[in-house]
């Protein structure tokens, strides 16, 4: 797992399971992935970096989109959010097919203020996992 300075564990917090998304391509479809590659590759020119993490503990749930420049020398825009246990309506994961060969995994949390939905980046096992640690802590909090 990267370990991200702009997320600080609190006393007693254990970290149960980090997924990063992928902030670049948002469809299974082919010909708008090969659009969204070559507005990345341009930004990865410019040294443009886009990534979301969802970050699960014992205690809470943290978002992290982070938005580096020049390579990673710059910060650009970062949003750090805490999501409570109490606010999360549901958890889940979608996926996404296009051409029968084409297929995207989607992580999904609704709470109180909206959908969070990333690209994910990785196995559908540790998207499994990272769900279920999600639905222990949110039913472990209503009790």
């Amino acid at each position: 797992m990267k370990t991200l300075k702009e997320f600080k564990e609190l006393e007693g917090e254990n970290l149960l399971e980090q997924i990063e998304g992928d902030a670049y391509n948002d469809s299974p479809n082919p010909f708008v992935r090969l659009i969204n590659g070559i507005i990345r590759i341009i930004l990865l020119i410019f040294g443009v970096k886009l990534r979301t993490y969802i970050i699960i503990t014992n205690l809470r749930i943290v978002q992290v989109t982070k938005k580096t420049v020049l390579w990673g020398l710059l910060p650009g825009d970062t949003e750090v959010v805490t999501l409570n246990k109490k606010s999360i309506q549901s958890v889940g994961y979608s996926m996404a097919t296009s051409f029968f060969i084409f297929k995207k995994f989607y992580f999904l949390l609704t709470n109180a203020s909206g959908l969070v939905r990333i690209t994910y980046k990785g196995k559908l096992s540790d998207l499994e996992n990272a769900c279920a640690k999600i639905d222990k802590l949110v039913s472990e909090a209503s009790i």
